[in-house]
């Protein structure tokens, strides 16, 4: 049986964003034959225990590693998770360097807070090692940054923090130049990378999709009026203002409604926002919805609308398209891997754009009768079922059998 060291800081079943892609891709090795020795936080220690005991005939063993960082510490914002990530680092390199001693292993592999100004424990050992995917070192393109309005200084200095910690944290570039393969998520991140690195680099998103995706197509027709969905946390960069004023921008006799999925702390102003902009009958804001009352919010909608500022690979665009619902966006960042106009529509992001006109315009060729509508949403269904872990990581460790 081959046996794997897996660093994954954040780790836990039925969990979403990082906890839930150190879960997939450990319960993806264990699916391929590997006996998986993971090194992560103690955040989940009591639930990751309780796993292991229910099943005690996996070939998988926990080894946590702390911080002891007080809780004060870590509520201040952004910092105090950088570092808190940064001393479990230094924690978990003994314990890497300790296991390496002792057993036989065909990797090692470093699959979670995967972010080019973060390192990892795993370098200098004396056997392959696996990155990523990689993404981060994105800032908004600067006709965007005014949809941010004061939260780009938020964003500078988050980027400008990164950028120092990677260029002051040695196990960065150590662990760039040591690994076997890099996987990385888009397009900044590989120019990033390439700085350093001259090895073998796969591309792949670093966002999947959970089992309960693997959903049968259904065919909707593109009927009036055109169901748009926005969902996720209504943060700045996100881009949800932008969504609503690209709303505002349509004909008044076009038919189209926006239903608003999700809660955060700009939620209450981009309501206020809807009402100013004399939108609030054709936008609609569900709040915080549970994911058994998200599939019929899914199914109704004939596209996702979700112009992202900042984002490497947005969860909900796969989500969308395992439904087989296209997407319409903004041509950058994630989103320009993501999306093809076999699967959508994008709107070109440069200097002199009018967003809001270019978005509503692309909403209205969307929902034109010329449209191929039934191929666009096949399309998206065969691309979003390509992106669930149970399809990526064999096709990944495939693909690094010829390193």
């Amino acid at each position: 049986m081959k046996r794997i060291i897996l660093s994954a800081y954040t780790c836990c079943p039925n969990r979403g964003s990082e906890p839930g892609n150190g879960w997939n891709w450990l319960m993806g090795y264990l699916e391929q034959g590997y006996q998986v020795d993971c090194i992560t936080s103690d955040r989940y220690q009591s639930i990751l225990e309780d796993f292991k005991k229910n099943h005690p005939h996996l070939a998988l063993t926990f080894y946590f590693c702390r911080t002891n960082l007080s809780r004060p510490a870590l509520r201040i914002p952004l910092l105090g998770d950088y570092l808190h990530y940064y001393i479990w680092l230094w924690n978990a390199r003994p314990k890497v360097k300790a296991l390496a001693s002792l057993h036989a292993y065909d990797h090692a592999h470093h699959v979670t807070y995967s972010s080019i100004k973060f390192g990892t424990p795993l370098y200098d050992l004396p056997f392959p090692i696996y990155l990523g995917p990689l993404g981060g070192g994105s800032l908004p393109h600067g006709s965007l940054r005014k949809y941010l309005d004061k939260s780009i200084y938020f964003e500078k200095i988050k980027f400008a923090i990164g950028h120092i910690l990677s260029l002051l944290n040695p196990s960065v570039k150590k662990s760039i130049q040591s690994a076997s393969v890099i996987l990385i998520s888009n397009t900044i991140a590989e120019n990033l990378v390439r700085r350093y690195y001259a090895g073998k680099i796969i591309r792949m998103f670093d966002a999947g999709l959970a089992n309960q995706f693997e959903l049968p197509f259904v065919s909707k027709s593109l009927d009036k009026p055109l169901q748009l969905l926005w969902i996720g946390r209504a943060l700045p960069r996100k881009g949800l203002n932008l969504a609503l004023q690209a709303i505002a921008a349509l004909p008044a006799s076009f038919p189209c409604h926006l239903t608003v999925v999700g809660d955060g702390p700009t939620l209450e102003a981009c309501k206020q926002q809807a009402l100013q902009l004399g939108i609030n009958k054709s936008v609609t804001f569900t709040g915080k919805v549970a994911y058994d009352q998200l599939k019929p919010l899914y199914q109704q909608s004939h596209y996702l609308f979700f112009p992202s500022l900042i984002d490497s690979c947005p969860m909900q665009v796969f989500e969308a398209m395992a439904f087989g619902i296209p997407v319409i966006s903004l041509d950058h960042q994630g989103m320009k891997d993501q999306i093809d106009a076999s699967r959508g529509f994008k709107v070109p992001v440069a200097t002199g754009v009018d967003y809001p006109k270019a978005l509503a315009a692309a909403i209205e060729k969307a929902a034109q009768p010329d449209v191929p509508y039934a191929a666009l949403r096949e399309n998206a269904y065969r691309f979003g079922q390509q992106q669930l872990w149970k399809n990526r990581i064999p096709q990944f460790l495939t693909s690094i059998l010829s390193v």
